[in-house]
């Protein structure tokens, strides 16, 4: 919460900056040149990575066991004229986190209430998971004066796309087993695995500002943008698929407390995510 103040302040701020800020510049042409800006007819190729995608991409560089993979938010933008920009944006992430090893269990302190002596056990355990989100955006934007120094911009949008998980968990526990002829207790190995699986499409609006400042003689420009987006899932739920070492199987559904177990469940849900993006941005034209 404390990051969002931050972020919503210094978005205010540079707004205000850009908006005190004029420039004393001539006729813009069609064509993209020294302090110049797209004009209509033209177009855009926008780069977006966002802060939690750099941030996810550093604390898994070098990692064995964890890896951010994907493509971030990359727009094409036309300039439907001088101030109104139409966007289609293509996004593809995820993360993946693989986990493997033991963990000793003290039966004697599991089953207390038999006589044997059952010692310690080491059990195995290997825990995988990955998430992918992919999201096709829609939208507009609306740029303020061509003569401030710096570029600001409004804009809505409307992501939709689907959202996917996966878990696959094993390991192993020891149960008691009576012996019926000696009435003996023992302890027998039981294999465990769960295979979790969800899928939900997604659909949402948002709303963003941007601040970009354009390159020297280049046709670029450097930025960022600020959004805050409502997002529906549609199907918010986990299939699971346990197996023990028996082969017996059992899958049932659970919502995403996995409190409870259901033969079938429709379920949905809302949510409300925030996005600070660095932007860089190519003009270009067909004249």
């Amino acid at each position: 919460m404390k990051r969002f103040f931050i972020t919503l302040a210094l978005c205010m701020a540079f707004v205000g900056l850009a908006q005190a800020q004029l420039s004393q510049g001539e006729t813009y042409s069609s064509k993209i040149i020294t302090g110049n800006r797209p004009e209509s007819g033209d177009w855009g190729l926008y780069f977006g990575p966002s802060y939690s995608e750099v941030i996810d991409y550093i604390n898994t560089w070098g990692s064995q066991t964890e890896s951010a993979i994907g493509l971030p938010l990359i727009n094409l933008k036309y300039y439907a004229s001088d101030r109104a920009e139409l966007r289609i944006g293509l996004q593809y992430n995820g993360h993946t986190s693989k986990t493997d090893g033991t963990f000793t269990v003290n039966y004697d302190d599991v089953y207390p209430f038999y006589e044997e002596d059952f010692g310690s056990r080491d059990i195995t355990l290997i825990d995988n998971y990955f998430n992918r989100r992919f999201r096709v955006s829609p939208g507009f934007a609306y740029h303020f004066s061509p003569k401030n120094v710096l570029d600001v911009y409004v804009g809505v949008t409307i992501p939709i796309g689907t959202d996917t998980e996966g878990k696959v968990y094993e390991t192993a526990d020891y149960q008691v087993f009576t012996n019926e002829q000696s009435n003996v207790h023992s302890l027998q190995k039981v294999d465990v695995k769960n295979n979790l699986n969800y899928s939900s499409f997604v659909i949402g609006i948002g709303s963003f500002i941007g601040l970009q400042a354009f390159v020297a003689d280049l046709p670029l420009s450097l930025g960022f943008e600020y959004g805050l987006t409502g997002i529906l899932r549609t199907n918010d739920k986990w299939y699971h698929v346990v197996t023990d070492g028996s082969g017996n199987t059992q899958s049932y559904y659970t919502t995403s407390s996995e409190v409870e177990h259901f033969n079938e469940l429709n379920a949905k849900s809302k949510y409300m995510g925030s996005d600070f993006r660095f932007t860089i941005s190519y003009y270009f034209n067909n004249k």
